[in-house]
């Protein structure tokens, strides 16, 4: 009997082999001498979490089919049995998460000792450090002067705006509570073990700080489940308005099985991932309504993001590209005073922390911009070799369910001349910025917040039956695990 696949999958298919043949071979995942994705020393990981993991990818593939048969008895959005499949998507997504999360090889566990110290770890984020920091100096001194301590300022941290330091020290107040303290899963052993690792991988220290306290420590546990929890909760969030605006359940599937959103879950990049993905949202439901309410609250989303980093501004630039684009082509006429009201929130914290503490945004971002500059190693790097192994780097990340969809949605776009999409304005943006050559490496993990944003309307004008997205879920989940097992993506030292 003759199989027909739909053109994404065929090209899932194609992508998922490849992958798995340069894994087999032992081809680099990067550019050698330069930056690669090292391979795994140790992948002693337990059968039971690898088998776990198995079992709720085929269960999301089973949930697929049997979505995919009702999607036959014409159940539409709004009935109890399609409700109650979002609810078994969702409920999968979450359990594969946490999955992929605590899925490390023997030689990175206990896993709450990995966690704390992806957090609390100099090397992997000196943004614990910066929070501890400032929690000594004060909020006010500490934005006045901030422009003149981030040449200073240790790696990661000198190329940031104050917004993630702020943040970490607010998790890191809730989370020295004496009633979150207590609940830490970590033994006395546990804490020792944290503290050698931690003295063994520290910098020289400067002569006003000290090393972190075990309540350092265990906020720094509670951070990292921060951090999950956002990046769960934005998970959810463009899986669901996926699946509503498409009609099709199974799209959760899909976004629950995104690689690069299993490798970093405890990691900063789940708090960008949250923000990006919420503005989004907002900026989506502002498209549709013109309601001053979705117009403010993507202005104030945004102006969070941004505040957290200023490589933000470049997913919210294909937002606001595609707004605009939308508006020039009068799909959307959006209310000036409204488009007005969400620039200027946007950098109103900005404009705040300038009026009330001195903060000098330009300043501070003219010595994050040299930084930068000289941490990326881009100007250590080839130019020409990287401009495509940075898309084959994004592709990894992107998943190869997804890659089928937005490569099939781009040439029905091409081809038909159909309206404005996000797809095509994130493209473009991230295409200049390939070309532009700031960013050499490490792109799957960097570019994560663009995937919401490039698949949010990939599938306009794709028809995939049961088969089709079963396939593409098990691909693209079996590819993200075999690719956690070999290869390195996540450590704190």
């Amino acid at each position: 009997m003759r199989v027909t696949l739909a053109t994404p999958t065929w090209i899932a298919l194609a992508w998922a082999g490849l992958l798995i043949a340069l894994l087999g071979m032992g081809v680099p995942f990067g550019v050698p001498n330069e930056w690669v994705w090292e391979f795994r020393s140790d992948t002693r990981f337990d059968p039971l979490w690898v088998l776990t993991a198995l079992a709720l990818l085929l269960g999301l593939v089973g949930l697929v089919w049997w979505s995919g048969q009702l999607s036959n008895e014409n159940e539409n959005k709004h009935s109890p049995k399609w409700r109650y499949i979002v609810v078994g998507f969702l409920l999968l997504t979450v359990l594969l998460r946490l999955n992929f999360a605590v899925l490390l090889p023997k030689g990175y566990r206990p896993v709450p000792v990995f966690w704390t110290l992806v957090i609390a770890s100099p090397v992997a984020t000196s943004f614990y450090d910066e929070a501890r920091n400032l929690s000594h100096q004060g909020v006010a001194d500490y934005l006045r002067h901030y422009h003149e301590r981030l040449p200073q300022k240790p790696f990661h941290a000198a190329t940031h705006p104050p917004g993630l330091p702020l943040l970490f020290a607010l998790f890191r107040w809730i989370a020295r509570h004496p009633a979150l303290q207590v609940m830490v899963p970590m033994s006395e052993q546990d804490l020792v073990l944290v503290r050698e690792v931690y003295l063994r991988i520290a910098p020289p220290l400067a002569s006003d700080n000290v090393y972190p306290t075990d309540a350092d420590f265990k906020a720094a546990w509670w951070i990292a489940v921060f951090c999950w929890i956002l990046g769960t909760l934005a998970t959810l969030l463009w899986g669901w308005l996926f699946a509503r605006e498409s009609g099709q359940a199974a799209f959760i599937a899909l976004a629950a099985t995104v690689p690069a959103l299993l490798w970093w879950q405890t990691t900063v990049d789940s708090v960008h991932f949250f923000f990006v993905t919420v503005t989004l949202a907002a900026a989506w439901l502002w498209h549709r309504t013109r309601n001053w309410g979705w117009a403010l609250g993507t202005g104030m989303l945004a102006g969070m993001a941004l505040w957290l980093a200023f490589k933000n501004a470049v997913p919210l630039a294909c937002v606001a590209l595609w707004l605009l684009w939308a508006h020039g082509r009068k799909q959307t006429q959006l209310p000036i005073p409204q488009v007005v009201a969400a620039a200027l929130l946007t950098v109103a914290p900005y404009l705040l922390a300038w009026a009330l503490f001195g903060f000098q945004p330009l300043e501070t971002f003219k010595a994050a911009n040299t930084a930068h500059h000289a941490q990326a190693g881009a100007h250590a790097r080839s130019y020409l070799p990287w401009v495509f192994v940075n898309l084959a780097d994004f592709a990894m990340a992107l998943g190869s369910g997804w890659l089928g969809l937005c490569v099939v949605a781009l040439g029905r776009w091409w081809r038909e001349g159909r309206p404005a999409t996000l797809m095509v304005a994130t493209l473009l943006v991230l295409l200049a910025l390939n070309l532009s050559g700031v960013v050499r490496g490490e792109v799957a993990r960097l570019w994560l917040p663009f995937i919401p944003l490039l698949t949010w309307q990939a599938w306009q004008g794709v028809s995939l039956n049961r088969r089709d997205f079963a396939l593409m879920v098990l691909l693209q989940g079996g590819l993200a695990l075999a690719l956690q097992i070999n290869l390195d993506f996540l450590r704190p030292f």
